[in-house]
């Protein structure tokens, strides 16, 4: 199609037709990073510090942990228990966890005698966990973080939570500890080596080489146990974004802090990011919130007055953007390029900060991610890493728990 309209515009003697953006795609997938994490092990989030070192949030099972935690399942204590009473004080004690577990493994007659066992309120809240998705999620536990009930939470229970720094070819050079209830989802890595972390209820100052500067409470800045969402600096200021919700309801504001932590001030309200996920970058003194709820960028001044809003959902076009909730993630890459990750569909592309299609960078595997359901494929965390010469394109596969790479092609 391209070439007829050339040939229709030489016959026209029109003006030489302006070249439009490649299809084709400029890198291709090559073997991706792994390392031993740990038992249950998990990638939280991913960013690149000065020196080009990818910064990995972790967590996992500690050995200490997993050797002491041998409690057998709900399912099995219920099978050794002596008698009805003792029947009915494991399902009493059980945490929603246990019985969420228990009602998915357990045969029909066991489910309803489990369901008869409990008491109305938490009967509900059981009913309402098996609704995968659907409203009323988050009332199971009202008062954790983020609203999202347990069961939903990528947060488990008594892992322990780590940075580790990454070569580009996959070696870990250092690993910092998480102290005080700080957990790696949010990282960025600054120009000038500080680097950010936030998650937990805590946002936290490092040095290059993992020192620990200054650390904050989050909940007392906004008020509520907030998730951290999304996080990025730039050479006065701090932008960290906290949400609530698990769904494509859930919403963020965004709070500015001085480099130092001091000084927070929320500046933008309410933006859709699906399951407490939305990222966000600064340049040339705008600041670029990729609202992926409602398949577009959102641009606003340092003070958070809006400047502007670009892209669109399209499942036919390659300029719009397709699947759940993207673009997922965004970042810059040399000469003021913005490239964007599509969750789902495993999509990179790059753009101009004002929004205007540049062209196709690749695709990454996302057969872990189908692996899922499909919503949970298509609302996947993708934080995506370019490099100083955009020769490699970085993006996290949150299932497999790898750094998938994307090499340029020639």
């Amino acid at each position: 199609m391209k070439a007829a309209l050339h040939i229709l515009c030489a016959l026209a003697l029109a003006p030489p037709c302006v070249a439009q953006p490649s299809e084709q795609p400029t890198h291709k997938e090559i073997a991706p990073i792994q390392f031993p994490i740990g038992k249950d092990g998990l990638i939280k989030t991913i960013s690149m510090n000065s020196k080009g070192n990818l910064l990995v949030g972790v967590s996992f099972l500690a050995e200490t942990k997993a050797a002491a935690d041998t409690k057998p399942n709900l399912i099995t204590r219920l099978r050794n228990a002596k008698d009805a009473d003792a029947w009915d004080k494991e399902v009493a004690e059980a945490t929603i966890d246990e019985l969420r577990e228990a009602m998915t493994t357990a045969d029909a007659a066991t489910r309803s005698e489990l369901l008869a066992a409990l008491p109305e309120s938490k009967r509900g809240a059981i009913q309402q966990s098996m609704q995968s998705g659907r409203a009323g999620m988050r009332d199971v536990n009202p008062g954790a973080r983020g609203g999202i009930s347990p069961q939903l939470a990528v947060d488990h229970a008594g892992h322990t939570y780590e940075l580790k720094v990454v070569s580009p070819d996959g070696k870990v050079l250092a690993t910092w500890a998480m102290s005080d209830g700080l957990m790696p989802k949010m990282i960025f890595g600054c120009p000038d080596s500080t680097v950010y972390v936030a998650g937990g209820g805590r946002l936290a100052q490092f040095t290059e080489d993992g020192k620990l500067v200054k650390m904050i409470d989050t909940d007392a800045v906004c008020g509520q146990m907030a998730t951290a969402s999304g996080l990025c600096a730039d050479d006065r200021h701090v932008y960290l974004a906290l949400g609530m919700g698990n769904s494509t309801r859930a919403t963020e504001d965004l709070h500015r802090f001085n480099r130092d932590l001091t000084a927070p001030k929320m500046i933008v309200e309410r933006q859709f990011g699906c399951c407490s996920h939305i990222d966000l970058r600064v340049a040339g003194g705008e600041l670029l919130i990729a609202e992926n709820s409602r398949h577009r960028v959102n641009l606003f001044d340092l003070d958070g007055k809006p400047k502007g809003t670009w892209g669109q959902r399209d499942r036919n076009s390659i300029e719009g953007f397709t699947a759940c909730c993207n673009p997922c993630n965004i970042d810059f890459g040399p000469g003021g390029v913005l490239y964007t990750a599509e969750s789902g569909v495993g999509r990179v592309k790059k753009y101009s900060p004002a929004g205007k299609f540049l062209g196709l960078v690749g695709y990454v595997d996302t057969t872990k991610f189908d692996g899922g359901s499909q919503l949970a494929a298509q609302s996947c965390y993708i934080p995506m890493e370019v490099n100083a010469d955009a020769s490699r394109i970085y993006v996290m596969d949150v299932r497999a728990a790898i750094i998938r790479v994307l090499a340029k092609s020639n």
